[in-house]
């Protein structure tokens, strides 16, 4: 029983974190004032063929349309040429376990049989968001977005990939403010 409530709780830890984490950093010296205009980076990772239900054209578009509703929002123009800014991103996904070892604790019988041992594995998503200054080819502000992945939220995809890229841009917008 007491090895049922452990694997319990850290699959309990583990949805609690499910939700996304979002990070940023910012180059405080940067003139986000100067800024007006952005363009998208010509350079496309390949999609991820170990995770294709997540790594795909659609959700793809997804991401571009949520982070271009998010710079527009913050007043830039999105152009062809001649931009302030790039914007790139880059996606990831890792396997990771988390293992409980339970081990021999009867110091006075060193015979008795280990417990077993239980591991959770879980796939998570990293997604890297970077603005670039054009002019000086230098990285100002990044986010990266990271999240235990469901696949039962699959039809929720449209939906929460624009709050997470929202939710970053909140901490964009904060940071430009200080």
């Amino acid at each position: 029983m007491k090895h049922v409530i452990k694997v319990l709780g850290i699959v309990m830890l583990l949805a609690a974190c499910s939700t996304t984490k979002v990070l940023s950093d910012i180059d405080k010296g940067a003139d986000f004032d100067g800024y007006k205009t952005y363009a998208w980076s010509d350079v496309e990772e390949p999609l991820n063929d170990d995770y294709p239900q997540y790594d795909n054209s659609l959700n793809r578009k997804r991401w571009k349309n949520a982070i271009d509703a998010a710079m527009q929002n913050e007043g830039y123009t999105l152009v062809e040429e001649n931009a302030d800014l790039q914007v790139d991103y880059h996606i990831q996904f890792e396997h990771n376990a988390v293992v409980d070892h339970e081990y021999h604790n009867n110091p006075r019988d060193y015979y008795e049989s280990m417990k077993p041992t239980s591991v959770y594995q879980y796939d998570e998503g990293i997604m890297t968001i970077h603005l670039i200054d054009l002019e000086r080819n230098q990285v100002v502000w990044q986010a990266v977005l990271t999240k235990v992945l469901d696949i039962s939220q699959l039809d929720k995809a449209d939906s929460n990939i624009r709050k997470v890229v929202n939710k970053a841009f909140e901490k964009f917008h904060s940071q430009i403010a200080e």
